[in-house]
């Protein structure tokens, strides 16, 4: 028995049908896995995003902190080396004030120096010409001095001479020896050594005389001096 004429066209209808519903059940499930993967690739892509904007507020976060510490050592610094600054400039100050006040007490006491010095010009040099005048006395005292000790250097000599021979005299027959006496002209003779001690006390006295004034002087010189130094 042969089959109807339509079962051919619904059967192939319904075949037609199954596929589409196949491929349609195909395109329906490969656009969810497409959909799943899609957010996944977002999800993943947002994370990423996420994680780099906070590894940079991180880093940000540290630079921060790190650049916040080197200003604080910065301004330590800073401040440190402005103190030292105003105290050295201060210091400075301080010096030069003082120095300039040493300065003007130094100028003026030179100034004081210089007018005492011309207000006592003459004496000084009546000063000066003092010690000459006793270093010159001084030098002839010594002089005198040395005189003086070889006379009595001679004197003894002549001493120890003439006791030699008086022993001498004695000996021989007890011979007289007359000093001074006569020669008939009414004259005596005269000791040498008498008139050299006299010239030695002359010059003697001469030089302590000369010695004696220029004390004076220089004592006067000097009493006036500090008059003058006292009155300026």
């Amino acid at each position: 028995m042969a089959p109807p004429e339509g079962s051919d066209t619904i059967a192939t209808g319904n075949t037609a049908n199954n596929e589409i519903a196949t491929l349609l059940e195909t395109a329906t499930t490969n656009l969810q896995i497409r959909s799943e993967v899609e957010n996944c690739l977002t999800s993943i892509l947002t994370d990423v995003e996420l994680a780099s904007t906070l590894n940079t507020t991180v880093q940000s976060s540290v630079s921060t902190t790190q650049l916040r510490h080197k200003l604080t050592k910065t301004q330590l610094a800073l401040d440190e080396s402005r103190a030292v600054v105003e105290h050295e400039t201060t210091r400075r100050i301080q010096l030069g004030d003082a120095f300039l006040v040493e300065w003007v007490k130094l100028s003026t006491y030179i100034q004081e120096l210089e007018r005492w010095r011309e207000n006592n010009q003459v004496r000084i040099d009546e000063y000066d010409d003092m010690k000459r005048q006793l270093g010159v006395v001084t030098d002839r005292a010594k002089a005198l001095e040395l005189v003086n000790e070889e006379i009595m250097v001679s004197r003894q000599s002549g001493a120890d001479g003439e006791k030699e021979k008086e022993s001498a005299d004695e000996e021989k027959g007890g011979e007289d020896v007359v000093v001074g006496a006569g020669t008939g002209d009414g004259g005596g003779k005269v000791d040498p050594d008498v008139g050299q001690d006299a010239a030695a006390a002359s010059a003697v006295a001469s030089v302590k005389t000369d010695v004696a004034e220029v004390d004076d002087n220089t004592t006067a010189a000097a009493a006036a001096t500090a008059a003058t130094s006292v009155d300026n």
